[in-house]
């Protein structure tokens, strides 16, 4: 009897219990999704790394080392278990050309491109298959960070002329770089056979030396650096430590995992709302049955599991249905991972978490069901069967408000009365477009963030025109002349400011001694984002970075002495800035340090028109010749997090069209059971004298209202909580930004989304409010 009476309730109400199913599907399927993505990401990169073995530690160096000074140390120190150094040849962009289905050269590549041959057993350059990578003799294999962003295609051919050099190569393979995969990295290595590195070498480019080591434990090679560095060995370039490598890897995809997780969270509110909503609406309109089934003795837990079961029902199909959408699409949501990190199928943690999410879901549905259904505990016989309301009970007096209709048409009082002094009854819709517009807007404005030029402020550097970087090396000192003279003598720039950076010591949170790598400049620290305190003002304050600040363990107004060379000089903390350049760890002053060597120099540059900016970049780029590093703001951010941002961008064209429909089916779902609750006024307003036409006007205003209002208390949350979610995920992610302003469209936040929504909404009323002509009403009165 119990599946008979669900069976039949599927059969009566199938636009509602299709609508609950689809609520029930999408919010399982994009959490089993989200886990299943994360999973992924992460295994995908533990598996990679296993094979390709990056190092725990990296050095890079321009000019001359001494390896016997490098071994002596890297022996003596407890805890290595391995150490190299590799020679990778440094070439620029422009110096080489592919010929494929179009012809170009890499000139507008902001990445240091360097030419290697294969390891031996560690650091490895490996294939999709994870296969460690062989290149015959006239044979290259491009990073797949290159192929993404030049689409280039196996048996294309790699044009290289450097010094009167030309040689010619096919490409063989795409290999998978475990510690050069991301555009925040700095720097990108094509591999070379063995004779062609050999030939090239001291021909070509300049040579850079990547000196790695290798722990017992990864998280050793903090401590290492400090020693290092201390040791006096070869640091003329950025040092990279295992930890940043793999969450600078990791950042695209666990980006599109965060999105797909909140969306998943909101779906499923949104699953409890619509199954709240229709239960109270079914055990509403059989109030009559739950009283005859309790005058005749069924108990509770019976009359509560006839109801329950069809809601078991509906949330075992859902979750199935979404756990196979969610397999059958995973290959498009981790393309990505895939590409980056190579091919494998899916781990069995992926399959066991995913099912667990997926039980979780079911039993969060079901679990809510049963406490809705608690309500029937309360009705007693004479509610039900003599009153008629065993649920909702009027309270208060009635308010008609009919003297007001002098100042508002008739129809549209009577629809806001009803929405004002009945508010609880249109709960749903509003609760629903208020989710689809967190939804749909925190994705949105989060591309907005990652694609704005303010962002680098969050990447420790000021927003400018144009960022020039003098390398390090053997010329360090000419080449910053170099610059230091094209900036004077150019009438295009307004303003430019210089900073170099310097080697400093100081004490951590335990008293042990670190290195401070301090920019130093009169206008350091200025126009970044600081978490607390602000930028230094005169020569006796410093700004740290986030990451810094937690090793240190100082607050703002504390004291720091720093020591360099045989002096000492005490520093008052002004701020705490976010950066994620030299992984993170830096520090802001405008004491100049005059006394000390400088490891790197840095420009920002503000035009007088800063539309020349790209053309001015390559304006002095050929004037100063290699060994600087100029771009574009602009370019730099895009090559920078240019991946993220495609990334984002399919993921919100998806959650756009889910929000959309998500309004759209509750709308359908809210008025289908709204109408046939309202058969009797409907009736009445009929027998009166109000045409259809105004029936159904007083529909679209009450639909209307109540949109108006989830939308504005969804446009407030959004810029409220919006953020608050957005930094919480990053401050766990030890990135070493902490505190994000989303950047807000006010177009798309203010006009277009709340204008898709509405329109929407009134489209599908309209659609729906048609039924209104079927009403017959001799025969709805005497029913």
């Amino acid at each position: 009897m119990d599946w008979l009476i669900v069976k039949n309730d599927f059969k009566r109400n199938k636009v509602i219990n299709l609508a609950l199913l689809l609520f029930m599907m999408f919010s399982a399927g994009l959490a089993v999704l989200s886990v299943i993505m994360g999973v992924q990401t992460f295994t995908s990169i533990s598996r990679l790394y296993e094979k390709a073995q990056p190092p725990h530690f990296l050095q890079m160096h321009k000019g001359e080392i001494d390896q016997e000074k490098i071994d002596e140390f890297m022996s003596d120190y407890e805890g290595i278990t391995y150490w190299q150094t590799i020679t990778m040849i440094n070439v620029h962009g422009e110096s080489l050309s592919v010929v494929g289905k179009d012809t170009y050269d890499l000139s507008d590549c902001r990445l240091g491109i360097g030419l290697v041959k294969q390891n031996e057993s560690r650091d490895l350059l490996l294939n999709s298959e994870h296969e460690k990578v062989i290149i015959e003799e006239g044979e290259i294999g491009i990073p797949v960070l290159l192929k993404e962003m030049y689409d280039m295609k196996i048996g294309d051919h790699v044009l290289l002329n450097y010094n009167n050099v030309l040689k010619e190569f096919i490409i063989k393979e795409f290999i998978l770089d475990a510690q050069m995969n991301s555009p925040m990295v700095s720097s990108t290595r094509i591999l070379l056979s063995n004779k062609d590195f050999d030939m090239l070498n001291g021909k070509v480019g300049e040579n850079e030396y990547l000196i790695e080591a290798y722990f017992t434990d990864s998280k050793e090679a903090s401590n290492f650096q400090t020693a290092y560095e201390n040791a006096g060995l070869p640091q003329n370039g950025q040092a990279v430590t295992y930890a940043m490598i793999f969450i600078l890897s990791a950042i695209t995809d666990m980006v599109t995992v965060f999105v797909l997780l909140l969306v998943s969270a909101l779906l499923i509110i949104v699953s409890f709302i619509c199954v709240k909503f229709t239960i109270m609406a079914a055990l509403e309109e059989e109030i009559g049955e739950i009283g005859t089934m309790k005058a005749i003795g069924l108990p509770f837990a019976h009359i509560r599991n006839i109801y329950l079961n069809k809601y078991r029902i509906l949330a075992s199909v859902g979750v199935v249905i979404g756990y196979i959408l969610a397999l059958l699409t995973t290959g498009i949501f981790t393309n990505h991972v895939r590409t980056t990190f190579g091919n494998m199928s899916m781990s069995p943690l992926a399959i066991i978490l995913s099912i667990v999410v997926g039980c979780l879901v079911f039993l969060l549905i079901t679990y809510y069901c049963k406490k809705v259904l608690k309500r029937i505990k309360k009705v007693t016989v004479v509610d039900a069967l003599v009153r008629r309301k065993g649920f909702h009970k009027e309270k208060g007096q009635i308010k008609d408000g009919l003297y007001k209709s002098k100042k508002l048409p008739v129809n549209w009082l009577m629809a806001i009365r009803e929405v004002f002094y009945s508010f609880k009854n249109w709960t749903i819709v509003f609760a629903v477009v208020l989710i689809a517009v967190i939804m749909i807007m925190v994705p949105i404005n989060l591309m907005n963030t990652f694609e704005a030029p303010e962002f680098i402020t969050y990447m420790g550097s000021s927003l400018e025109d144009i960022l020039i970087e003098v390398e390090n090396g053997e010329n360090l000192e000419i080449n910053y002349k170099k610059v230091v003279q094209v900036l004077e003598d150019d009438d295009a720039i307004e303003t430019y400011y210089k900073y170099r950076r310097v080697r400093v010591q100081t004490t951590n949170a335990d008293a042990e001694l670190m290195n401070l790598h301090v920019d130093s400049g009169d206008n350091s620290g200025n126009g970044l984002k600081y978490i607390s305190g602000k930028a230094p003002n005169g020569e006796n304050e410093i700004a740290i970075s986030y990451l810094n600040s937690n090793e240190i363990g100082k607050n703002i107004g504390d004291t720091m002495v720093l020591s360099y060379g045989d002096r000492k000089k005490e520093f008052v903390l002004s701020g705490i800035y976010q950066g994620v350049t030299s992984g993170g760890y830096t520090a802001k002053s405008k004491y100049d340090f005059s006394n000390l060597t400088s490891e790197k120099y840095s420009f920002s540059v503000n035009l007088k028109d800063n539309t020349v900016a790209e053309e001015k970049a390559d304006q002095w780029s050929e004037i100063v010749g290699p060994g600087v590093t100029i771009y574009p703001m602009e370019e730099f951010i895009n090559q920078t997090l240019g991946g993220v941002v495609k990334q984002l961008k399919t993921i919100v064209f998806i959650i756009v069209i889910i929000g959309a429909c998500l309004v759209m089916l509750i709308t359908v779902l809210f008025l289908k059971l709204r109408l046939a609750k309202d058969l009797a006024e409907v009736a009445v307003l009929k027998a009166i004298g109000f045409p259809e036409l105004d029936i159904k006007k007083q529909y679209l205003v009450k639909i209307g209202y109540v949109s108006i209002i989830g939308i504005l208390v969804g446009v407030i949350l959004t810029n409220v909580l919006g953020e608050k979610i957005v930094n919480l995920v990053l401050t766990i992610s030890g990135l070493g930004v902490k505190k994000v302003d989303l950047v807000v469209n006010p177009l798309v936040l203010y006009v277009l989304c709340p204008l898709l929504l509405l329109a929407l909404m009134q489209l599908v009323t309209w659609i729906v409010l048609r039924t209104i002509t079927k009403y017959n009403i001799i025969s709805i009165i005497n029913e």
